[in-house]
């Protein structure tokens, strides 16, 4: 099988940490041809997509006292010109947000390889109804009591009314500009005016989830079934979970209650073509949908064993089986 990887530059994805080049290895040890591109060497030609690959030889990453450590040079790379994407079997397109205008522009330009052969993973149109961070807001019953709002007056009234929140902005990554507010903080009138822009941004504030003091987990979700998750555990007086905020990563398992969470997000998952979700849960609250380039995968291998790059390919596999089959 062909696999078009629409990633960022090679160069600088991290290998011992990359869910993509877990991927990308678990692709290759399965025999199939492993392809990488970037969003800005995606075309429309003739009213279809083309890619300016390379085909991707992989030195896998090994697993040494519970870390996963890579090659010094961890990749070879083949030009092989202009790719139509109709001739590829699966495009997995993981780029990492923001999820700007040539972000946008990309996923536009991926409409265009739709054919009989392709599957895309996650498809365009889904990468750009999914929001990361406001998808959640349409499982009410499921996430923490959630406002977006702009206004400086009410977001202060909410914080006031809670006693403590999480201010999120609507389009950053990796915990940036995340801010545990409190209603007793003096700087609190100052923080949300940075955060808003001095009330012409809306952000998400979120009721604080006591939980949240035993971290968060990640749950990986592939064609809306949970495969294996960990938990996130912020470092030293920092309240971010997130590995890229110093986070200590801990083993998991999926849980009844992530499955009840997958059972009501799949059909909806499964509608707009996301077929690789990272869920981000707090307690027994779901806070985030994460489709752009969800990770996870090496920290869940490392800890608990289990295979989810390799359980990913194949079922992902399996579902380009079943498309042809339909």
């Amino acid at each position: 099988m062909r696999m078009l990887f629409v990633v960022d530059p090679l160069d600088g994805l991290l290998p011992a940490h990359d869910t993509s080049v877990a991927l990308m290895e678990a692709a290759r040890a399965d025999g199939h041809e492993v392809l990488a591109t970037t969003m800005r060497e995606l075309s429309v030609v003739g009213g279809g997509a083309v890619a300016r690959a390379v085909r991707v030889q992989v030195d896998p990453c090994r697993l040494v006292d519970g870390r996963f450590v890579a090659p010094q040079q961890w990749y070879r790379a083949e030009p092989v010109g202009d790719v139509p994407l109709a001739d590829v079997d699966v495009v997995l397109v993981r780029t990492d947000p923001p999820v700007d205008a040539d972000y946008l522009r990309g996923t536009y330009v991926l409409d265009a390889a739709r054919a009989p052969r392709t599957l895309l993973v996650n498809d365009p149109r889904g990468l750009r109804e999914v929001n990361e961070k406001l998808y959640t807001l349409r499982y009410p019953d499921l996430i923490p009591e959630t406002v977006v709002r702009a206004d400086l007056d009410g977001l202060r009234d909410t914080v006031a009314r809670w006693g403590r929140a999480v201010l999120t902005p609507t389009d950053a990554m990796a915990g940036r500009g995340i801010l545990l507010l409190r209603d007793d903080d003096p700087n609190l009138a100052s923080l949300l005016e940075l955060s808003t822009g001095r009330g012409r941004s809306h952000v998400i504030l979120q009721r604080f989830v006591p939980e949240a003091v035993d971290g968060d987990r990640r749950v990986i979700v592939v064609d809306g079934e949970p495969v294996g998750a960990i938990r996130r555990v912020a470092a030293g007086t920092e309240f971010r979970c997130n590995m890229a905020a110093g986070a200590t990563v801990l083993p998991d398992a999926v849980t009844s209650r992530d499955k009840e969470i997958c059972d009501v997000l799949a059909p909806d998952l499964r509608a707009l073509g996301i077929v690789l979700a990272g869920l981000d849960v707090i307690g027994d609250r779901l806070t985030e949908v994460n489709v752009t380039s969800p990770t996870g995968a090496r920290e869940i291998e490392a800890l608990t064993g289990a295979p989810v790059a390799r359980v990913v390919v194949e079922r992902i596999v399996d579902l380009h089986a079943r498309r042809g089959t339909a």
